[in-house]
Formats: structure tokens, sequence, C-alpha cells
């Protein structure tokens, strides 16, 4: 297209000044004039030609594509092709099937997102070290917090988390896998989704095992792996477990269904004997802390969290909630959002890095 162009302005120009020249100069000197431009008349004809064949291509052009622009941007370089995970496998069902709410239950294997909309979604680049070093004035040991903060990132969607401002980082490992085990980190975003470190509390996950309850049917223990919600109509300062008869002070109750039915699971406070168990398996499933922390973070959440989140998908089979993150959709395609607490809890069993992971970040 450039060429064209090019070649139609200078015949234009050309052909102007010829003739322009033959009328401006004809008179006394216009038999020798019009004998020259006898001469030149062929050379001006081709090179009018040439003009005018340009001008009737680029019309044709314009024709077949009237909303082509003469000159076109380069096309942005083509985005990594997402691949879907692998598709999860079969659920194990739940061993207490009757019984009060709330209660524990043993985590089935997780299928409420479809494969597309568990499609891999690209992590946000990691800020750097400096930018994320623990302020002090809290109740826990200097530490740095790019390695939490960096796991996090790596296992929360970033189209999850940037609904939420509070984040419960939550280790079920056992003791010997690393340092992070039995704990919870609690993040807060700040300006810049930097997300700072507010508390690190000793907790007690779910013993993992199969455990006979004061009402002498035999319950599972454990403490499912994932991300969750908490539920803003079940917080309560005083509570008392009905299934398992023990105190459960400062009790946040999470959001999360399972086989059609609403969860027990919370975050809440122990007695003296749970207290003693800080840093083990040893709860019923739930995440106990102190009691003092209990109600540091109860009253965190309950008076400066509120707001709207999204909702998880259900799977229409099993009845459960995904804890993978699986967003609910509008037929437009567009997330559902419910009121709640903008806080999201996620779980895993992993004890943190060795030792020379963390040295490799310095």
């Amino acid at each position: 297209m450039g060429w064209w162009l090019r070649s139609l302005s200078v015949a234009f120009v050309v052909s102007s000044v010829a003739y322009g020249a033959i009328f401006l100069l004809r008179g006394e000197h216009g038999e020798r004039l019009v004998a020259e431009a006898v001469r030149l008349r062929p050379t001006i004809d081709d090179m009018v030609t040439q003009g005018n064949t340009a001008l009737r291509t680029l019309l044709e052009t314009s024709t077949r594509n009237p909303a082509a622009p003469v000159e076109m941007a380069k096309a942005p370089p083509a985005k990594p092709a997402q691949i879907p995970e692998k598709a999860p496998g079969p659920d194990d069902r739940d061993q207490d099937q009757a019984g009060e709410l709330p209660y524990v239950v043993i985590e089935p294997k997780d299928f409420g997102a479809p494969a597309m909309a568990q499609a891999q979604i690209p992590r946000t680049k990691t800020p750097e070290v400096s930018d994320l070093r623990l302020r002090q004035g809290f109740d826990q040991e200097p530490m740095d917090l790019s390695p939490v903060e960096a796991r996090l990132r790596m296992r929360v969607p970033q189209e999850v988390m940037k609904h939420f401002d509070l984040f419960l980082y939550v280790s079920k490992a056992t003791p010997d896998k690393g340092n992070w085990a039995q704990t919870m980190f609690v993040l807060a975003r700040t300006e810049g989704s930097i997300y700072e470190l507010r508390h690190s509390w000793k907790v007690s996950t779910g013993k993992e095992e199969m455990v006979m309850s004061p009402s002498g049917r035999l319950l599972g223990t454990n403490t499912p792996e994932g991300m969750f919600k908490l539920d803003r109509w079940r917080s309560f300062e005083d509570y008392t477990s009905r299934q398992w008869k023990s105190p459960m002070p400062y009790a946040i109750f999470f959001d999360w269904q399972i086989q059609g039915r609403v969860s027990g699971l919370a975050l809440h406070g122990s007695d003296a004997k749970g207290e003693m168990e800080l840093g083990n398996r040893a709860s019923h499933g739930c995440i106990r802390m102190a009691t003092g922390n209990a109600r540091t973070l109860f009253q965190m959440i309950t008076q400066n969290y509120k707001g709207r989140v999204p909702k998880f998908q259900i799977d229409p089979d099993t009845g459960t909630m995904s804890t993978k993150g699986a967003l609910l959709r509008d037929e437009n395609g567009k997330i559902v959002m419910t009121p709640g607490y903008k806080v999201l809890v996620f779980i895993e069993d992993y004890g943190g890095p060795a030792n020379d992971q963390i040295a490799a970040l310095f």
C-alpha cells in the first residue's frame, strides 16, 4: 500500500509541474516550447498513466475492504494457551451421614469445578523481598514474609485472590515437616497489593483419624485442604460443640457445603487442655487457637472485613462446594457475588520451605 501511494504522489507532482510550465511559458518562445513539449510528451503521459493505475488499484482495494486502515498496526504477540488441570478423581464419601450440626467430616475429593473453570491461571509476579520485610511490633519472632506470601500467590488463583483483603494461611503439616507446621499466618492486603503479616500463631488442626464421639459414634477428624470462605451469619463469641461437647469460644464457621449439608468446620479458641496441645494435630477437624488469639481474630474479622465476596461453585452431583477456587457465574459469565467476610482461608499439608530454599532468596 505504501509503494502505491508513493508512486501516485510522484506521478501527480511531475505531471502538474510539466503542464504548468508549458502553460506559463507559452508566448514569444511558444514554438520552441511546443516542440520541446512534444518531445517530452511520451514521458509525461507514461508517468500520468502510472499515477492513474496506482489510483485505480487503491480505489479497488478500498472498495473490497473499506474498513481497512492504510497502515496496519503490528499484531500483539500470541498469549500462551491455557491448559486445563487434570480432572480430579472420585470422591471419598463422608462417614458421618447423620447427626446434629455442627459436625466434622472427612474431606471428599473436590470436583466442584468444570475443566474450563479450573484452567490454569497465570500467577502474579511476587514482589521483591525487600518490600516484604516483616513489620515489627507484632506478636511473633522476626521473620521474612516473602516465602509465605510467595506460597500464597502460587497456590491461590489471582482471579480469586483479588476479591479478598485478609488471608489466613494454615499449615496442617505435622511438626516434623517444617517450621510452618501447625501455624496460622494472618496476612492483610495493603496499598499496592502487598500482603503484610499481622500475626502468626500456633494452632491445632484435625487429628486425621477416626475418633469416638461422646454419643458413641465413630467420626472422622480430618481438616480439609483448599480455599474456604467464612460464614458471615455464623459467628459466635460463646459457642459449645453439640457433637463433641467441647467449648468453641470466638467461633467463626466456614461457608462450606459438603454433600448437600452445611459444614461444622470453624476457627475457634480452646480450653486449657486444648491450648497445651497447640502446635500438634489435636482437634476434631476445626482450626483451634489460643482463646486470646481467637478473640483478636474474631474482632478483626467481624469489625473490619464485611463485604461482598464471590460464590464458589457447588458440584450438582455431590452437593459439595469447590475447594479449588472455582467461582460461580451467571448466564452471562459474570461472577456471582454475595454478602460475606472478605477473608480467605487457605489450608494445605505443607511444612514450609527448607532452610536452603529460604537462604536462596537473599
